[in-house]
């Protein structure tokens, strides 16, 4: 048998509780994958066959995690388990029912680039135009529709207008094909298991026990799938583990009312929550506690700890942007010197991926180590690395690689043969390639409109090139205008009509802005070419082997799932945190409680990151759109107990002076500051 003495109760009802619907909320930290792995162990102790045993998650990754401790506890008598992903049991399903499912034997499975491949025939074939409807943002939004089970209505207009025309070609390709994509994996199933009463059959009841990891991300067809599985069943022996708290995925299509309504999918459903956790301190809890506890559609229940109150948590109100990533990079050393940490113990959280770069600048310029975790550094994100080829053109005519990168983008209709004629051209006749694009009446069989392209590519460098070298430039609005000129908008959201993800890189493109802004603030007699200079030094990645011991920045929806013993959670005010955005045109409108509830739940996820130390920052200004702009403490700080942060909710952190940071060994404070304005000390 398998010793269940180190679960704690409710764990261990948890796992003893094996028959009908039941439902665990497993809170942050409160030891889920243990639950799931024993209770497995358990039903197999219990003499439950193997193949009888079903346990779902959503990656590759933790489907292993699981697979590996279940072999841990039990050996051999685990193999057979379907211990898989979502879409393996689609995969599994739809190899054996194949005929059912309209497919020959051997069918495949498109990648993204094949079914985007796809999409395009299909747009081709109604005669869409591609510049205007981009294949892979029409594919991304066809795929949303299927995760729910449902499908647009030309009515509507519009993308998805389009995806109402777009989607039975689509089908039919891929029947042609003899090959399913990633949706098809659980969507067929779903539909099969309705339709073919003879494959239900063979499926309903095949396996006597179903266990789902981190139910609260499942969606519409995922759980359709599941309910298809033990439809007619009298009483289904399913166990899902989740915690509504933390579900902030609905922008994939997650579907919070899957956990909030379980009882309702499966009548006579039990509940078990696990509230004790096992990895941060009281005083943490108790504020992740007070701020969930306002979202009134939720389970309630409310997270506790062995670990002591431990640290308070601090709350520090900076001037503006700038101060804020000075004070955390420079807190960021004393906390580490101090408490002899490391630097993987450390975490800067965030809600949005624009807000990184100013932390970034400022933990660079104190050589504080860092990697950016499930997303790109700043400065490589494309439409950056797009906007500062552009900058570079400017800044540098004889900057060949930038202009490769920009002479069509936004497509402007010079393809790739043309750029390599004006390469191979620059060589023979040994002159810049610059030269070739402001003179393409020299560059033999052009045509006449690639040459009226590139004659007008051009002159908006020169005027561009003008308007920064003037006196007393306002470098952060010329670069504003650049953007609007180029049109960068209309192509982005060409590419992906998902408005959250454009506006995400409009924003990190109004950093760029910004950034030239303070430069120029900084640094009155400079250029555009000392910018990029700057620019191209803060960003040189260091030789030789690669750092482990590194500071973990990332957004708060990719830090679901981690912990560390310290996190910084800056930007808690209002429009970062609660970030309410609205499609560009539309008219502005309060965010709904919906809204607000995945708000909340997302700056709950950020505090229960923290084991040790949280450390909470806003500033009162930022520089945005050229212009500084008040701003106002996130409602989320005001929810959480004054009592809770060292001296009172007041804003006010004790900040070490460079005298007692450069006895701590730090020799670069001073060149810190210079890049944060506070001189103008190289780098």
């Amino acid at each position: 048998m398998i010793d269940l003495s180190s679960l704690n109760p409710e764990q261990h009802q948890a796992v003893v509780t094996t028959e009908g619907p039941l439902l665990v909320l497993a809170g942050a930290g409160s030891g889920k994958t243990r639950v799931i792995t024993m209770r497995i162990a358990h039903l197999l102790a219990r003499g439950v066959a193997p193949q009888r045993i079903l346990a779902l998650s959503f990656t590759n990754k933790a489907a292993g995690e699981m697979k590996e401790r279940v072999e841990q506890l039990c050996g051999p008598r685990a193999e057979g388990a379907a211990l898989s992903t979502f879409h393996a049991l689609g995969l599994r399903f739809l190899r054996e029912e194949f005929a059912a499912a309209g497919l020959a034997k051997g069918f495949t499975i498109l990648d993204e680039g094949d079914q985007i491949d796809a999409v395009r025939t299909a747009l081709k074939d109604k005669g869409f135009d591609l510049e205007r409807y981009e294949p892979k943002a029409v594919h991304s939004r066809l795929s949303w529709f299927k995760g729910r089970l449902s499908g647009p209505k030309a009515a509507h207009g519009g993308l998805d207008a389009v995806v109402s025309h777009v989607m039975a070609p689509y089908a039919q390709r891929l029947r042609a094909m003899n090959a399913v994509d990633f949706d098809d994996l659980i969507v067929r199933p779903w539909w099969i298991l309705q339709k073919k009463a003879e494959v239900a059959a063979r499926w309903v009841g095949r396996f006597s026990y179903i266990m789902v990891d981190e139910y609260q991300d499942t969606n519409l067809a995922q759980l359709g799938m599941l309910k298809a599985l033990v439809r007619g069943l009298p009483r289904p022996n399913i166990c899902v583990v989740g915690d509504d708290d933390q579900s902030i995925y609905a922008f994939r299509g997650a579907v919070a009312a899957n956990i909030l309504g379980f009882d309702k999918h499966f009548p006579g459903a039990r509940i078990i929550a696990l509230t004790r956790n096992y990895r941060s301190t009281n005083n943490i809890l108790k504020a992740a506690n007070a701020v969930i506890g306002n979202n009134t559609v939720r389970h309630a229940k409310s997270l506790w700890s062995e670990n002591g109150d431990g640290h308070k948590l601090r709350y520090r109100l900076a001037d503006d942007g700038d101060d804020e990533a000075h004070f955390v990079a420079t807190d960021l050393l004393r906390t580490r010197n101090r408490n002899r940490m490391d630097w993987a113990d450390f975490a800067v959280l965030y809600r949005t991926n624009a807000q990184s770069r100013l932390i970034e600048e400022a933990i660079r310029a104190a050589d504080i180590p860092y990697r950016i975790i499930g997303g790109t550094r700043f400065y490589d994100r494309k439409e950056v690395r797009d906007l500062v080829g552009y900058l570079r053109v400017i800044g540098n005519p004889y900057d060949e690689s930038a202009w490769r990168r920009i002479v069509n983008y936004p497509p402007r209709g010079i393809g790739d043969r043309t750029i390599t004629k004006i390469g191979d051209l620059a060589r023979q006749r040994d002159v810049p390639f610059f030269r070739l694009v402001e003179a393409p009446e020299q560059i033999p069989a052009l045509k006449g409109k690639t040459r009226d392209t590139l004659s007008a590519l051009a002159g908006l460098v020169d005027e561009y090139r003008r308007a920064f070298a003037a006196d007393g430039a306002q470098f952060g609005q010329i670069c504003r205008r650049l953007v609007s000129t180029l049109g960068f908008r209309n192509y982005l959201t060409r590419l992906d009509d998902n408005v959250r993800k454009v506006n995400q890189r409009m924003d990190n493109l109004e950093e760029i802005a910004d950034a030239l802004d303070a430069f120029r603030a900084r640094h009155a007699q400079s250029s555009l070419a000392d910018f990029l200079a700057r620019l191209s030094l803060d960003n040189k990645k260091d030789e030789g082997e690669e750092a482990t011991d590194e500071v973990s920045l990332m957004t708060l929806h990719g830090s679901k799932g981690l912990e560390f013993p310290a996190v910084y959670l800056v930007g808690c005010e209002e429009g970062f945190l609660p970030n309410i955005r609205r499609p560009r045109g539309e008219k502005a409108t309060p965010p709904t409680a919906a809204e607000i509830a995945e708000e909340r739940r997302l700056m709950y996820v950020g505090i229960t990151r923290a084991k040790r130390r949280l450390t909470l920052t806003a500033a009162r200004k930022r520089l945005k759109w050229g212009r500084t702009q008040a701003r106002r403490p996130s409602r989320f700080i005001d929810e959480i107990p004054p009592d809770l942060f060292e001296g009172g909710r007041t804003g006010k952190v004790a900040e070490l002076t460079g005298e007692a940071l450069q006895q701590e060994g730090r020799s670069r404070f001073g060149q810190m500051l210079g890049l944060l304005g506070g001189g103008d000390e190289d780098a």
